[in-house]
């Protein structure tokens, strides 16, 4: 844990969203991003609880204060590692999740809950900002095909972890 009075120093900083008469104008995105220093100083938040009631708050069993930690201590693709590990998707989790680890906060009990949401898509974003995010066939694959029925975040999950062991998959909807 490095800042261990994070949560004490830094308030919550949410994202700024656009106006809704520019949003109308375009497909872009309509956040703007915080800067690293401040993502840094979010990821500080995170108060390394005792139990971490956001990993279990967290559908997809996320291991978020090990990745608060790393943003802190600016160890991007460590944490990028961590996220990966647990999530196939977090560029699209970490904008479309209702984020039920924030309502599992620790800190919220108190104070606003650490920023969870906008970390885990500002770690996906700097990773493919870096190229550490590229596609990775599987070395060898087993001649088994496998069909999935639906496309939704559990079929899509349950297609890239089949390919990664080699399967050929097709994903029907």
């Amino acid at each position: 844990m490095g800042e261990v009075k994070g949560f004490l120093k830094y308030d919550r900083q949410d994202l700024k969203k656009s106006l809704v008469e520019e949003r109308l104008k375009h497909w872009n995105e309509f956040t703007e991003s915080l800067s690293e220093q401040d993502l840094r100083d979010q990821g500080a938040r995170c108060m390394d609880c005792g139990v971490p009631f956001c990993h279990w708050g967290c559908p997809i069993g996320n291991i978020i204060p090990d990745w608060n930690d790393l943003v802190y201590e600016g160890r991007w693709k460590e944490a990028l590692e961590v996220l990966s590990s647990t999530n196939n998707f977090p560029e699209v989790t970490g904008r479309i999740c209702p984020a039920p680890c924030e309502n599992s906060c620790v800190l919220g009990i108190n104070d606003p809950a650490v920023t969870i949401k906008n970390i885990e898509a500002a770690i996906a974003e700097k990773g493919f900002q870096e190229g550490w995010i590229n596609p990775r066939p599987p070395k060898k694959r087993t001649g088994k095909t496998v069909a999935i029925v639906g496309s939704g975040p559990a079929g899509l999950a349950c297609a890239d972890l089949l390919n990664k062991r080699g399967h050929q998959v097709t994903v029907y909807e």
